[in-house]
C-alpha cells in the first residue's frame, strides 16, 4: 500500500511539473503568433495590447483546457493496465 500511495505522489508532482511547463510553452507560441500576426497586419495600434487581447481571448478558448488531458490520460491508463492485470 506504502508503494502504490509514494507512486501515487511521485506521480502527480511528475504530472504537475509536465503541465506548468506545457502551459508555459503553449502560452510562448501563442504570443509568439500573435506577435507575428499583429506585424503581418501592418501593425495598426500598440502590439502589447494587441498581444494582451489575444491572450485574454486564448484563456478563454477550449485549448488551454485541452492541457488537463495530461492528468487525465494517464490515470485513464493506469487505470486500464490495473484493471486488466488484476481481473481479467
Amino acid at each position: 500500500m506504502l508503494g502504490f500511495l509514494r507512486f501515487l505522489i511521485i506521480g502527480f508532482v511528475v504530472m504537475t511539473l509536465f503541465y506548468g511547463l506545457l502551459t508555459i510553452y503553449v502560452r510562448s507560441l501563442t504570443r509568439e503568433r500573435l506577435e507575428e500576426d499583429w506585424e503581418k497586419e501592418g501593425s495598426i495600434g500598440e502590439r502589447d495590447a494587441y498581444v494582451e487581447e489575444g491572450i485574454k481571448a486564448y484563456e478563454r478558448s477550449f485549448r488551454p483546457k485541452l492541457l488537463l488531458l495530461v492528468y487525465i490520460l494517464p490515470l485513464i491508463v493506469f487505470a486500464a493496465i490495473f484493471y486488466v492485470t488484476n481481473f481479467l
